[in-house]
Parts: C-alpha cells; structure tokens; sequence
C-alpha cells in the first residue's frame, strides 16, 4: 500500500507544481474559446511501446476532422497533436505530459483536449486542463479513480478536479468495466477458485480489489489476494509456492507488461500447468506476451480493443477510409480515435452559436447518451464514465495477443 501512496503522491506533486508555474494557464473563468476558430488538442504517446497504437488513434482524429472539413457548425477547427513520450524511454513522461498540458491550456482558442492514453498521464493533465475548464477527453485512461472513489487513492477522484466541476469522459470502459468482463470470463472458463495478484502499481492495485470484488459477487472463491513487486530480476519462488498449496484453478494478474511479469507467468505455468493465467490489459502487449514460452497455452487477457469485425457496419467504412488515406489497415484504436474527434465536433455542433462556450460543450459531452458510433453504442454518465457494453478477451498466438472473443458486460 504504500508504495501506492507514493507513486499517487509524485503524480500529484507534479500536477501541483504545474499548476503553480504554469504563468497564464487559462483560469475556469475564461467560459469561451476566443473567436470562430477553435483548437482540438491531443496528447498521446507517439514513440516507444505505445507509439503504434496512438498514432492510430491520431489519424482516426485526424481522418474525422477531415470528413467534417474542418468544421463544426459555424466554427473552424484547427487540430495540434502533441507527443507525451519521453524521446530518451519512449515511456510517457510526467513532466512532457504536463507541459502539453499547460501548451493546450495556455491557448485561448482550445476547445478540447484529447488524451492522454495513459492513466498516469491522465493524472498529470487532468488537474491543468480541469483548471482552465476545457474539456478532456480520453480514448483510454480506465483508471477508476479519474472518475469515481471506489477503491481509488486518497482525495479522489476530487483532486483531479480543482475547479470542483467535472471535465473529463474517457471512451473506453474504466477499470469496473474491466473487471466485469474478467469476472464472466472466468465463468466462461468453468472457474471456481482464483488467486488475485496485483504488481503494486497505483493504478494496479484498485483494479484488482474490483476484479475480487466481481469475482466473490459470481460466486467464485477468491483464495488470496497479493501484492507483489514484478520488476526485473525479482524472484517468485515463495508466491509460486503459496499459490500451488492453495489449488486455485486460475490466477488473475494486473500488472504492468515487462519480463518480470513473464517470469512469474512461466513460473506459475511450471509449477502448475493446469493453472489459468488471467491478465489485465496492460499485459496485453509483445512486451509481455513475446515471453511466455508454453505459458501461452493457459493465458487469456482482458482488452477493451475487440477485433474490427466486431464493430457496427458504419466502421467498416471508416476502417476502408483509413486505409486509403493511410496506406495501413486500422484496428480499433482507429476507431476509438476516429470516435473521440465527432463526438467533440458533434458537441460543438449542437451547441450552436455557443459552439465556442466551453462549458457548454463540456455539457454536450457529458449528456451524451445512447449515442450510435462507429466504436458501438454508449452514453456518458454524469462522472465521466463509458457504458460501453462489450469487452475483449485475447489469447497468445506466436508470441502475440489476437483477439479471441467478445464479452457482454452490461
């Protein structure tokens, strides 16, 4: 818990001092967007591990603001996409991620802001963009304290929102929803004992409190639930031991992808081949699923990204756009992009001569409901919150993550 507390802690300290040298950050005063051309902002990170998938989500934005012809209702609307990556990790960076953030803040004409991609990223902007009342709007950040207290740190999800007001929805269904599908999977998979595993990471932990939750209200035992460092070079002997005398029939894991995670995974496969290995989404990538060796058999990981035949006919021909535009074919991520840019011009739209009150589109947004897109149908409830209602499970083909199925989970 306590390394919780401090990983919170150094992601508010650097959203406060952002806030505090922040000079001419726009104060929540300033309702309107000067003039009739208004700024779309985004910030993703564009280099390391994440970087293919956000450029995705870039030209899906890029690729509906152009279908709109670079307008919304009477108001031009310019786009600037901004890289949170630190060039030296290629990991999102706290100091970039604010810095973009005072960048879109400090800009009179912004209307919206949309990222960042990751939670912890999400925790830095937020407080800045929060403060000068625009709009935030996330293709992913499903930590569930943005949004709500259930399990969430301390002073959250309050914190993140000095001005008092909400501004911040995110697509994609939030840690609830994640652990939601994860509890039917293990229906699915005839699971009646799992021992629940977090990496000790802050926005690890909380989600495997509700996957235990979710789990014990489906009637299936949860044996245990750890918190154990996953970082390179870490040894599991002790765990891998405990979590074999216990006899779960699965483990389930949040945790962060990296060769520390693997480890644990061949480990527990060694110790026990009949053991399902249940993942959360970070681990859904070839940085963990690359090293699994035999483990892969037995893996299955929660994804909030279906495969593109999943999704409502209107995407497949967003799907065909982009890939005349692009040259590549696009996944999901495409999609979430694609849907994050119309829902903000749309609200733009709708607001009329308002079009450039930043509250009022902050409003449009929030209000949104049983809206019919190109990533399924959902509403944004009054904290922020996705009901998107379908939830993906990948298995490992090959050393990747492929989809494998659909979950309901509404």
């Amino acid at each position: 818990m306590r390394a919780r507390w401090l990983g919170l802690a150094a992601l508010a300290a650097a959203a406060t001092a952002a806030l505090g040298g922040c000079g001419g950050v726009g104060s929540a005063d300033t309702t309107e967007a000067a003039g009739s051309q208004l700024a779309i902002y985004s910030s993703l990170p564009l280099q390391g591990p994440e970087a293919q998938a956000s450029e995705q989500i870039v030209n899906g934005e890029k690729l509906a603001l152009a279908d709109a012809r670079g307008r919304a209702g009477d108001f031009k609307v310019g786009y600037v996409s901004l890289d949170d990556a630190n060039p030296t990790t290629g990991q999102w960076s706290p100091g970039v991620t604010a810095t973009n953030a005072k960048i879109a803040a400090d800009d009179t004409s912004t209307i919206a802001y949309l990222g960042d991609y990751d939670s912890g990223a999400t925790a830095v902007s937020l407080p800045l963009i929060n403060a000068a009342g625009i709009l935030q709007l996330s293709p992913a950040s499903p930590y569930v304290g943005l949004t709500s207290s259930l399990d969430a740190g301390q002073d959250e999800p309050e914190r993140f929102y000095p001005t008092g007001r909400r501004t911040f929805a995110r697509l994609q269904g939030g840690d609830p929803a994640q652990a939601a599908a994860q509890a039917r999977l293990m229906g699915m998979l005839g699971v009646h004992s799992v021992y629940v595993l977090d990496d000790q990471g802050a926005f690890e932990m909380p989600l495997a409190n509700i996957v235990a939750r979710e789990a014990g209200r489906a009637q299936i035992k949860v044996l245990a639930h750890d918190s154990i460092a996953t970082t390179l070079g870490a040894t599991f002997t002790g765990e891998v031991e405990k979590i074999s005398q216990s006899h779960a029939q699965a483990v389930f894991l949040a945790g962060s992808a990296g060769t520390g995670a693997a480890t644990l995974w061949r480990e527990l496969h060694h110790a026990d081949p009949q053991l399902l290995l249940l993942g959360s989404s970070e681990l859904a990538g070839e940085a963990f699923t690359d090293h699994l060796g035999t483990a892969t058999a037995n893996t299955y990981l929660t994804t909030p990204a279906l495969a593109t035949s999943q999704y409502p006919v209107p995407a497949q021909r967003v799907l065909d756009d982009y890939r005349r535009t692009f040259g590549v074919q696009g996944g999901a991520e495409a999609l979430y992009g694609y849907e994050a840019m119309t829902l903000v011009l749309d609200a733009i739209r709708a607001a009329g001569e308002h079009g450039n009150d930043r509250q009022t589109v902050i409003d449009r947004v929030l209000s949104t409901r049983e809206r019919d897109s190109v990533i399924g149908e959902y509403s944004i409830e009054a904290d922020g919150e996705s009901t998107i209602s379908r939830y993906g499970v990948d298995r490992v083909q090959e050393g990747r993550p492929v989809f494998y199925r659909a979950i309901d989970i509404r």
